[in-house]
């Protein structure tokens, strides 16, 4: 297993999202409770393992910071890891805005074979999002969440574009536990696709691997479950796990089928802070 001064591409982003992503605590449970519709200021991080790149065997080791911050105005800005929005809509309900992401490249890997392939610089894409937000108050609160994300990094690296869809939920289990899970799918445009899992025909020739391009098509399904503790009111910590199919012209890939795995998996824990 590597270890890496750097942190994890969007899978790793995860993690941060979900240290920061979360319901305060009710006072009680045995009846109603008025959750919060905004959530506090939230600094925090995290420590994980994920694969040094997408399909791969190997795995890696990072830190992930992340920040979630309401101005005076109501709108909120979110970094998590690689990536970052700014959502002009509000804390809750109706949100859109732009988004910013660092996508990590692929060199310096431990697959002999994969190492023979092509290198892919780290590069940073823009877009934005729409999405909306949910909260239930009552007995048994929830909060759900629904986001549409398109990004692009204009043909720096890759050429056409990235669309994500994703969704969430969080319940209490007490006035301390929370847990939370999500579903989300990735499409990706060939440019894409052939970039980050490709075969050219010098790559063959190098790795002996088939030549193989990539066509647009969906990327990954994703899931994730996590659960939340409430140290005391200001702390939080937690753990998740995060799973990957890579389904399409990238599960097809010889990269993938021949070097690697389309099921790809991260975990790992954090800590985080509310301030007001």
């Amino acid at each position: 297993m590597k270890h890496r001064g750097r942190v994890f591409a969007c899978r790793g982003s995860c993690l941060a999202s979900i240290m920061l992503s979360i319901c305060v605590a009710p006072r009680a449970l045995a009846g109603p409770v008025d959750l919060p519709s905004v959530l506090p200021n939230m600094i925090g991080g995290g420590l994980g393992t994920t694969t040094e790149y997408a399909g791969g065997n190997e795995r890696m080791v990072g830190a992930i910071p992340g920040l979630r911050y309401t101005t005076a105005s109501g709108q909120l800005f979110e970094w998590y890891g690689p990536y970052a929005q700014f959502d002009f809509g509000g804390s809750s309900g109706f949100e859109w805005g732009p988004a910013i992401s660092l996508r990590l490249g692929r060199h310096d890997v431990d697959d002999p074979v994969v190492a023979q392939i092509h290198t892919i610089p780290t590069t940073v894409e823009g877009g934005g999002f729409v999405g909306y937000e949910y909260l239930h108050g009552g007995t048994i609160p929830y909060r759900l969440r629904g986001e549409l994300t398109v990004t692009t990094n204009a043909g720096y690296v890759y050429t056409g574009s990235r669309v994500s869809l994703n969704g969430s939920a969080w319940v209490p289990l007490s006035t301390r536990v929370f847990t939370g899970a999500g579903l989300g799918a990735s499409w990706a445009s060939g440019g894409f696709n052939d970039t980050y899992f490709g075969v050219t025909g010098e790559d063959s020739a190098r790795s002996g691997l088939p030549v193989y391009s990539a066509s647009p098509g969906i990327e990954q399904i994703t899931s994730w479950l996590a659960c939340i503790y409430q140290i005391n009111p200001s702390w939080y910590a937690g753990a998740m796990v995060f799973y990957q199919r890579l389904t399409g012209p990238a599960g097809d890939s010889p990269i993938v089928v021949q070097r690697g795995t389309r099921n790809q998996l991260t975990f790992g824990a954090g800590v985080a802070y509310a301030f007001r």
